[in-house]
């Protein structure tokens, strides 16, 4: 566009990691994220162009138009009137974890790993360079996660590419029932179920819908090892939020309740994984 299409120019979100603005031509109306500042430190741009690019290809973000991988600024199709993704609805559940398997089955690839022991236990080291870490159970639950990290690897099918930030608020519904799949920053190769780990986490789905979800990524009832392992990064995933929310605690940020439901569901399901995986070995 010329410099003097560009109007209507007001930011959408501010905070620590990056803003995003929007803005208007005679084409449509845009969002611009400018990366905040040390992002380039902790975002592996190259990976996350990569994963948009595939999203984009596969119908998963219909929103994505360009990113600028070396200077880190990205521009979107702004969706008037979106709504997040509602998990007590269905059909809006089946979406998207038909979507989640659309992409760990797309053979796409990115330079970029994740994992949530690898993560959890940096934030662990970070938190013991401190000083010792105040929470009680720490060193049990690090040690479940330990045992079960090893479990989990010895079992573990080659990588997939995966979202890794993959809950509600990062799906936007238009109003006619498209739903995109957004903020690609942590997209990298790792465990399929680690998406599943995250959006149970951070819906605060209970056992019940749990169950319903992976019936959904499958198309069929999961097995007793498939869920399992979908548990185990359930797990995993509470454990290793939990100690980035005690790592931002000790840096002086309130992340108020999400301690505590990061907490419980690596505090339940360390464990109860763990039974399984004995259960099922004896």
């Amino acid at each position: 566009c010329e410099k003097n299409e560009i109007h209507d120019v007001y930011p959408l979100k501010q905070g620590l990691t990056n803003l995003s603005c929007h803005f208007a031509t005679n084409d449509g109306e845009w969002v611009y994220r400018h990366p905040g500042v040390g992002t380039e430190l902790l975002i592996n741009r190259t990976a996350e162009k990569t994963a948009l690019e595939t999203a984009r290809q596969l119908g998963l973000d219909n929103t994505f138009v360009f990113e600028n991988p070396r200077r880190g600024w990205k521009i979107s199709k702004f969706i008037p009137h979106c709504k997040n993704l509602d998990v007590h609805d269905d059909a809006q559940l089946e979406t998207a974890m038909t979507m989640a398997r659309k992409l760990h089955e797309s053979g796409a690839t990115v330079e970029r790993t994740f994992s949530f022991y690898d993560e959890g236990k940096r934030y662990e080291s970070m938190l013991k360079g401190r000083g010792p870490i105040d929470a009680s159970d720490w060193q049990q639950m690090s040690d479940q996660a330990d045992a079960l990290n090893a479990l989990i690897h010895a079992e573990a099918d080659a990588p997939v590419l995966c979202h890794n930030d993959f809950f509600g608020l990062n799906f936007l519904v238009t109003e006619d029932g498209n739903i995109s799949l957004i903020d690609w920053e942590y997209a990298g190769m790792g465990d399929y179920a680690n998406d599943f780990g995250t959006f149970c986490v951070c819906e605060q789905l209970s056992e019940e819908r749990m169950h319903q979800a992976l019936s959904c990524y499958f198309g069929r009832k999961p097995t007793a090892a498939e869920w399992r392992h979908n548990l185990a990064q359930v797990g995993m995933a509470g454990w290793c939020w939990y100690a980035w929310s005690l790592l931002k605690e000790a840096e002086g940020e309130n992340v108020g309740e999400w301690a505590y439901i990061y907490y419980r569901y690596g505090k339940t399901y360390l464990k109860q994984a763990l039974q399984l995986y004995a259960e099922d070995n004896q």
